[in-house]
């Protein structure tokens, strides 16, 4: 190993604490009273900074959600006009096919599209 891995060991070691330590200890845990989270609650909420940050964190929740909204909004009217756009491309294909279909009959029936012979 080397020199501080050494030293790293040695500050690690396992030590005995001081006599008296645990009773300290102890004691000080009874002199101070807990704090309730109601009183801890009562107490963070009277800081100004807290309640700058509720509400900022408040308005920035209702901005997304007021976002997300017009987000969709806006992609459902998007999906629409594609819908109707593709709508129509199918309809100008059947038609522009049923020309198609009717010119090839009347070529293997040996007219034109208007009934003459060819």
């Amino acid at each position: 190993m080397n020199e501080m891995d050494e030293q790293l060991k040695r500050a690690l070691q396992r030590c005995e604490p001081p006599d008296g330590f645990a009773e300290r200890v102890l004691a000080r845990v009874d002199r101070e009273p807990s704090p309730t989270a109601k009183h801890l609650a009562w107490t963070l909420w009277h800081r100004p900074a807290l309640r700058w940050a509720t509400a900022a964190a408040l308005v920035a929740v209702a901005a997304t959600g007021i976002g997300y909204h017009i987000h969709q909004r806006k992609e459902e009217a998007e999906a629409k006009t594609a819908k109707q756009q593709v709508m129509l491309a199918l309809r100008i294909t059947g038609s522009k096919l049923r020309v198609a279909k009717q010119r090839v009959k009347a070529v293997e029936r040996g007219t034109d599209n208007v009934g003459k012979t060819l």
